[in-house]
């Protein structure tokens, strides 16, 4: 018991800290008095059911009360989740290989579990790919992925047993990105993350994001380094700068200076059509962020989710007139702004 109130001590801890760290942040770079700064952040909370890193996020000290009611924040998406989304289903979209499983036809790629007792097995599934793709089974934000090449290891035995001990569940093969994406930046598969809701017989896309890696990283997932910017879910077009997680703005990429804004993604309608038959496969998961990648051959699904993120909807480079998304939002699901 003693363990566990000092944990849970050390939490509160840690998040008041945090929540001190923003105040701070906040107050310097808007030029407004800490104590002011703080009764901002907890009126938000109380009034708009957002966190202090939305208030961060989102720069919440540039908006007035009108355009607060319509940001999507922590709270609210929470809501969201909880009416849309059974619990009794989100394992499908929680565990990869139950979700590569369930939307096979929308995969593209082969892939298989990786267990003690399937050497022999793997050796077959290998064959004579160059790359493999190695996943925890649950994992979130890109974290654990590992881009293996089969030529830095002695044989099929020795990757299999790196992979066996490795925290990886699963083995996939890699994805060929489209050469148009190549352009934008060639060493991660640049998903588009398109947000459906499905409710009621009827599926609906709200949003879409591409996200694009960085730094010579082999994932493009947000929050470990990647870069994103909104796409015009009418043309597949992007809307704005890029902008990373420390909130740096790009008006090309860094590494290969292709141009952000105007760039468009490749067969997009086919994009929208993937994730709006996705939507339907399990009804019970009404709200989903789907991670679509484009490939020579079409887009494909890399994963869904079920608890999709809302700190890349509204970024304050993505939301010139300091308005969120929370009316398109309301509109799918709700049938008014």
């Amino acid at each position: 018991m003693g363990k566990i109130s000092y944990t849970l001590g050390r939490i509160k801890k840690m998040r008041f800290n945090a929540a001190f760290d923003t105040v701070k942040r906040v107050s310097l770079r808007s030029g407004k008095p800490r104590a002011f700064v703080l009764l901002d952040i907890v009126w938000c909370g109380l009034r708009y059911s957002a966190g202090y890193m939305d208030y961060d996020v989102f720069k919440m000290e540039r908006t007035n009360g009108k355009q607060r009611k319509t940001f999507i924040t922590r709270g609210v998406n929470n809501n969201f989740v909880k009416m849309l989304n059974d619990v009794n289903y989100r394992h499908y979209f929680q565990n990869k290989d139950e979700f590569n499983t369930a939307f096979s036809d929308f995969i593209g790629r082969e892939w298989m579990l990786v267990h003690a007792e399937k050497g022999k097995e793997f050796e077959v599934w290998l064959g004579d790919k160059t790359v493999v793709i190695a996943k925890p089974r649950a994992g979130m934000c890109g974290k654990g992925i590992q881009k293996l090449y089969t030529k830095d290891f002695a044989n099929t035995a020795e990757l299999f047993e790196y992979i066996l001990h490795s925290d990886c569940e699963l083995a996939e093969e890699c994805l060929l990105q489209h050469p148009h994406l190549n352009e934008m930046y060639p060493h991660s598969i640049n998903t588009t993350r398109i947000v459906t809701v499905y409710k009621d017989g009827k599926t609906k896309v709200i949003c879409a994001y591409l996200r694009i890696g960085n730094g010579g990283r082999h994932v493009d997932n947000f929050n470990s380094g990647g870069i994103i910017t909104r796409v015009d879910i009418e043309t597949g077009k992007l809307m704005f700068v890029a902008v990373d997680k420390a909130g740096i703005t790009y008006s090309e990429h860094p590494e290969t200076l292709t141009a952000i804004k105007g760039f468009e993604i490749p067969l997009w309608s086919s994009c929208l059509d993937l994730a709006l038959r996705a939507a339907a496969v399990i009804p019970q998961i009404g709200l989903v962020g789907w991670d679509i990648a484009v490939t020579p051959n079409g887009p494909v699904i890399v994963e869904g989710n079920e608890f999709p993120g809302h700190d890349i909807y509204q970024m304050p480079p993505h939301t010139p007139d300091n308005y969120g998304l929370l009316p398109l939002f309301n509109e799918a699901i709700y049938g008014k702004k």
